[in-house]
């Protein structure tokens, strides 16, 4: 492609008129009867035109064959060649040699011959200006009868009564003699009108006419006879026979000229009805008649009638919203009604490339073809272009393009679209036209006709829409144009309206206001595939070219921008989100800038500040929290892992009323951000400057950032004070108290489109605001007086000098400017792995967690870390150095804890308070909470016990400890006691075989035996009575196994459960007299419920029988029964031997069944009883014993707690008492209402005071 062929001028290339007249391009039927050379030269024959011609011919012939009425509409497009298929239509049907002659339509002649072989006899008609549709029918029959056979009568299609009438007045007083003489010389046309008679019409034929309907051959003869003689006027002043009747006179009228039918070929009939939608009556009656050409309402008519009617829309889709419901689903009913009553011969759009490069874009010469192709192969090379400029109802493909360049497919479809709501006048192949003839002296090869001058040729061209809807849209997008769009564009691009009309068409501006027209133009046609959600992209490549960018694909990027500016101004511009948005432009009526002149007095610099302060804290992601003087707010940001809060405030620093030196001062151990407004009427940004030099010279030295913006431009701040007034229009319920005289079905839509516009203006304040704050380059249209460079963050902290961040936000810029305050205050804090991802609590809990497990165990080392936890522990443990994690290996121990030697150092050799160990990670800068798990790690690892007050605690969890909690050395049972009760308690109760390691943790877990130990009191106790009770019986002694474990597994449960802590416990275990082998004494703890359960539970009134049965099986059965009592339960059970000596009992009584006489029975029965009676009598005296020594226990446990509580509870009070005769308090007072508070606390000490103590208030001014 060579770039001079491109630079071309478009009129060497193609055939441009100098002129475009109203009636180029608009072809009337009758006027190419006329023209027939030049219709027939001008015209193309397609594939789709030749089926076409097929299906008109085919519908003639079955008409003429069927002798019925039929009728087609011919469907297509503005300028798709509906009046040119019909005028060739009737040069064909009238025998025009040309005509049959027509490249591509050699095989449809051919094939319907027989039927254009037929007289037959064509009409034309131009329906626009008719009065009724009968009037354009019959008018335009007469016409073509009187222009084809002249010298033939007329049909009469006049209704004739009162014309008879005013004959029978003339013929009275002409006489009869000279009225029927007059009446001679009407000459006959065929035999159908009969010979003429010698006296014309006779007296006999006059009053036979007379009776006959008005459709009758004999009337119609006669009328034509009184017409020809009398009455001439009455063809044009007559009224019109109804349709029924005047179609049958017509086609018997043609019938006797010798035709064997009609053709019908009706231009604009639809654009006629379109033109009275207004009038339901009107189109009800009118379409009704015209449906009468298929639906004669008679029988079989003189000869068959065919009419072809063109149609670009079906008439429905011309209803717009003026009727109501009910009229327009009658008209809709009516519309359809008539529809289907006609067949449809369509012209495809597909065919208009073809027409239109035939007609129109011709090449000149085989160089401006050559240069032609090179045009469109350097749009092919732009596919995302390429692809929106073939986009089309059409669907069309590449060729296409080529056949319409410089036009865009897309380009066609929208103009045809416009067409096809303007009047006829307005085809789209004048339209194209119209719009080269505009470029005619500008418009090179290389240039691509943009969808934005289809504007300046439809909407503000003289053309009228059809529709009163229509019309009404078209006014808003001129006023639109005129009112707003245009003169913003003007003074954005600093021109005058003459200016403007003399730019060529490549100066921005024109550009721009092309993008801007194009956006109209798919308002009006909003449903035309090629403007259908309008992208950014595709506004691009409808106008392509006008949009220059710096690499292929960024001109979607520089559209949005442009549109985001016009939404901003405008709330009738839509932008959808994402790199490519929609842009929509919905026309209404609805002033919107009077709306919101109504709230212009909210636009005062107060107002602009808050509403700056309000977006400016949102970009950054600060939080109001009423904070200093009440308009302060909070900004979290993490640094390193670890999240920070920083004080943020805003003002004006030049002015100290508005930024006192107070503000200026940081805070509660955190930074300040102070954020300047980018305006200060009357001042400078460097004001702003000089005020933080002159407060760092009189000393100020504080951990606070100022933010200093440039001020915004004049046009900006009035953008700024426009976002006033809309954000207070549309809050609430304002809009409805300032759009009361809106009327209702407007509201809601003005309330959108002012939404809309209050979206997008912020997104255009934002954009200045990031110029302003530095975040992005100065474009040169936001700005107005300039910051020094190096001036944008200035620190009031003497050892922090800012960089000016280079990132794409303001809450970045934030984020890094902190971050480096804090890098320069704490270079020694850990780098954390994503250290811009807050380590969270349940991070350092967890590795809290395995620290501790990890201590529990041999040399540190925690084995087996599975993956979740290990995902969840490694950047803490490897950052803040608690231990090292391999793998799935943990391990803590001195060497892997980073922090021992700062605990050294802080006195950790001995007792510490956490304050201490604080103090000692101070300058790391970390927060309390991992300074809480370096605490408790460390705690662990040395094994330090906690205490508050004096007194132990219960070790703190994570986020709760305090300066004033001490970590002692604890106090430990030996080495040979822990080993020693270690295995005591494993012996005995299973417990502590996991524990390793000699710990305060340790100790805690083991001593929790104790429990153990106390809860076997009861059951032990038991078992030792419940022995002792039955110990004669049973045979048993002190040194039996089973009675003295029983006791010494009792007393050991005492002991152990009475020591006082759990160190005391487990010596007390350890230390006590207990066998080698602890088996035995394990079984019985762990079965001393059961078995005295069972010893009470056994059936002792037969066991007792035992003794004084004297037989050897009795003595045998005892014998057993003592053996399994005198050993321990591990090795004989008790309560099987009870059930089986009950039952020997029961089996040898059975087997004995003695006989003895009843003075014996009764002297063994009373016997029995007073046995009985003096075993019951010891059996409550030991109870009672029992019972007293359990009550003498109890009691002197009870009084040994009281009297442990009470000592502790003095030691606190002595504690207490210390503390407050020790401790001072300093408050800083800065007014005179602090003073109240100073009061309440004053008031407290005095709740509680100090024996023997005053208390002492004193003040100095520092």
């Amino acid at each position: 492609m060579q770039v001079n062929s491109l630079a071309l001028p478009l009129r060497d290339a193609i055939s441009i008129p100098e002129a475009v007249h109203d009636d180029d391009f608009v072809l009337r039927i009758h006027e190419a009867q006329e023209a027939a050379e030049q219709t027939l030269r001008d015209y193309v024959v397609t594939d789709s035109i030749a089926r076409a011609f097929d299906s008109g011919l085919t519908l003639v012939g079955s008409t003429l064959k069927g002798g019925a009425a039929k009728g087609a509409f011919v469907h297509g497009s503005f300028g798709a060649g509906k009046s040119h298929y019909m005028a060739i239509m009737e040069l064909l049907l009238t025998g025009n040699s040309v005509a049959k002659a027509l490249p591509g339509l050699q095989s449809t002649v051919a094939k319907h011959s027989a039927v254009l072989d037929r007289k037959l006899l064509t009409v034309d008609y131009h329906l626009l200006g008719a009065g009724s549709f009968e009037e354009a029918l019959f008018s335009g029959y007469l016409t073509a009868v009187k222009t084809k056979h002249p010298d033939a009568p007329v049909p009469v299609l006049h209704r004739s009564d009162a014309l008879l009438d005013n004959a029978d007045s003339l013929r009275a007083q002409m006489g009869d003699e000279a009225f029927f003489a007059g009446l001679d010389g009407v000459a006959p046309v065929s035999s159908g009108w009969g010979a003429r008679a010698s006296s014309g019409v006779t007296p006999a034929q006059y009053e036979a006419a007379r009776g006959k309907a008005a459709g009758d051959s004999d009337r119609q003869k006669v009328v034509a006879a009184l017409v020809a003689s009398y009455f001439p006027a009455f063809e044009q002043t007559g009224t019109w026979l109804d349709m029924t009747t005047g179609l049958q006179a017509m086609t018997a009228h043609a019938k006797d000229l010798g035709y064997d039918g009609i053709v019908l070929f009706l231009d604009e009939l639809v654009l006629w009805l379109a033109g009275h939608l207004r009038d339901t009556t009107f189109i009800s009656n009118e379409t009704s008649k015209v449906a009468k050409l298929v639906e004669t309402g008679t029988g079989k008519l003189a000869v068959p009638l065919v009419s072809f009617v063109a149609r670009q829309r079906n008439l429905s889709d011309f209803l717009g919203g003026g009727s109501v419901g009910a009229e327009q689903m009658a008209l809709a009913d009516s519309f359809q009604w008539w529809e289907d009553r006609f067949d449809a011969i369509t012209l495809a759009a597909a065919d208009l490339p073809h027409i239109v490069h035939k007609r129109l874009l011709q090449p000149r010469s085989e160089e401006a073809k050559e240069a032609l192709t090179a045009a469109v192969g350097r749009v092919r090379a732009n596919p995302a272009a390429w692809q929106h400029l073939l986009r089309g109802e059409a669907g069309s493909r590449g060729g296409d393009f080529e056949q319409v360049y410089p036009f865009s497919p897309a380009l066609v479809d929208a103009l045809v679209a416009l067409s096809s709501i303007m009047q006829r006048e307005r085809t789209a192949l004048k339209t194209m036209t119209d719009l080269l003839v505009r470029g005619r002296d500008e418009l090179t090869v290389g240039d691509v006709i943009p969808a934005g001058d289809l504007f300046d040729v439809i909407v503000l061209g003289e053309a009228t829409p059809t529709s009163e809807d229509m019309q009404q849209l078209f006014r808003s997008a001129r006023a639109f144009f005129a009112m707003k769009m245009q003169p913003w564009l003007l003074v954005k691009h600093n021109l005058t309206e003459q200016e403007a009309d003399g730019l060529p068409r490549d100066h921005q501006y024109r550009r721009e206001e092309r993008l801007a027209k194009t956006l109209l133009v798919a308002a009006i046609a909003p449903g035309t595939a090629s403007l259908k959600d309008l992208t950014a992209s595709r506004l691009a490549a409808l106008n392509f070219g006008d949009v220059v960018a710096m690499l292929p694909g960024m001109e979607a990027g520089q559209v949005a921008t442009l549109a985001k500016q016009w939404a901003a101004e405008f709330g009738e511009i839509t932008v959808g989100a994402g790199g490519d948005p929609i842009i929509t432009l919905q026309l209404t009526g609805v002033d919107l800038d009077a709306i919101v002149s109504q709230v212009d007095g909210e636009d005062r610099d107060e107002n602009r500040r808050t509403l700056l302060r309000r977006m400016l804290a949102e970009q950054i992601g600060a939080a109001e929290t009423g904070r200093l003087g009440g308009t302060g707010y909070e900004l979290n940001h993490v640094w390193r892992g670890q999240k920070r809060t920083v004080d943020v405030a805003f003002g004006n620093l030049r002015d100290t009323s508005s930024v006192r030196v107070e503000t200026l001062r940081a805070a509660d151990d955190r930074w300040r951000l102070i954020i300047d407004f980018p305006f200060d009427e009357g001042h400078a940004p460097a004001d702003d400057v000089e005020r933080l030099r002159r407060e760092k010279i009189d000393g100020l030295d504080t951990e606070t950032v100022a933010w200093l913006p440039h001020f915004l431009s004049a046009q900006r701040m009035s953008d700024v004070g426009k976002l006033v007034k809309l954000d207070f229009l549309l809050t609430g319920s304002r809009f409805d108290q300032y759009s009361q005289n809106l009327p209702l079905a407007e509201r809601e839509p003005a309330r959108r489109q002012l939404t809309n516009q209050r979206d997008s203006l912020r997104e255009q304040v934002v954009a200045s605001l990031r110029q302003a704050y530095g975040i992005d380059a100065d474009n040169g249209d936001h700005l107005g007086q300039r910051l020094q460079e190096g001036n944008t963050f200035m620190s009031l902290a003497s050892d922090y000098d800012p960089l000016k961040p280079n990132v794409p936000s303001m809450r970045q810029a934030v984020t890094d400017l902190l971050g480096g305050a804090l890098t320069s205050r704490y270079p020694k804090h850990p780098t954390v792995d994503r250290g811009e991802e807050e380590v969270k609590r349940g991070e350092l809990s967890a590795v809290l967690e395995v620290a501790r497990r990890a201590v529990a165990l041999p040399n540190g080392r925690f084995e087996g870390v599975d993956r979740a936890t290990q995902g969840k522990i490694r950047r803490v443990v490897e950052a803040f150095g608690v231990g090292r994690l391999s793998e799935s290996t943990y391990v803590l121990d001195a060497v892997h804890f980073q922090w021992t030697d700062a605990f050294v150092k802080a006195g950790a050799s001995g007792d510490v308070t956490v304050g201490a160990l604080r103090e000692a990670l101070k300058t790391f800068g970390m927060t309390r909470d991992v300074e809480d798990l370096l605490v408790l790690a460390w705690a662990a690892l040395a094994d330090r016990q906690w205490f508050r007050y004096e007194s132990p605690t219960a070790t703190p969890p994570l986020g709760s400890l305090t300066d004033d909690m001490v970590l002692h050395e604890p106090v430990l049972p030996t080495p040979d006691e822990w080993e020693r009760a270690r295995a005591r308690s494993k012996a005995l109760f299973g417990f502590g075989a996991n524990e390793h390691t000699l710990s305060l943790a340790a100790v805690g877990r083991l001593g929790q035996v104790g429990a153990r130990f106390k809860e076997a009191i009861h059951s032990t106790r038991q078992l030792v009575d419940s022995l002792d009770q039955h110990a004669a019986l049973l045979g048993l002694s002190d040194v039996s196994p089973r009675l003295s474990f029983a006791r010494r597994a009792y007393e050991l449960c005492e002991t152990v459960a009475a020591g006082s802590n759990d160190v005391e416990r487990l010596r007390l275990l350890a230390d006590a007299d207990l066998p080698a082998e602890l088996e035995p004494m394990a079984s019985t703890i762990a079965t001393a419920s059961e078995v005295s359960a069972a010893i009470q539970g056994a059936d002792w009134a037969l066991i007792e029988q035992l003794p004084l049965l004297g037989d050897a099986k009795a003595d045998a059965a005892l014998t057993a029964l003592r053996q399994a009592a005198g050993h321990v339960e591990q090795h004989a059970s008790l309560r099987t031997a009870l059930a089986k000596a009950a039952q020997g009992v029961t089996r040898i009584l059975v087997a004995r069944k003695p006989v003895v006489d009843q003075e014996a029975e009764a002297r063994r029965l009373a016997a029995e009883e007073a046995a009985r009676k003096t075993r019951e009598v010891e059996e409550r005296r030991a109870a009672d014993e029992r019972q007293r020594r359990l009550d003498e226990e109890e009691e002197r446990l009870r009084r040994a707690r009281v009297e442990f509580e009470g000592q502790q509870a003095e030691l606190r009070k002595q504690q207490e008492e210390l503390t407050k005769r020790t401790r001072g308090e300093s408050r800083s007072l800065r007014r005179a209402a602090d003073i109240e508070d100073v009061a309440q606390s004053l008031a407290v000490e005095f709740t509680k005071p100090v024996a023997g103590k005053k208390l002492t208030v004193s003040w100095r001014w520092e």
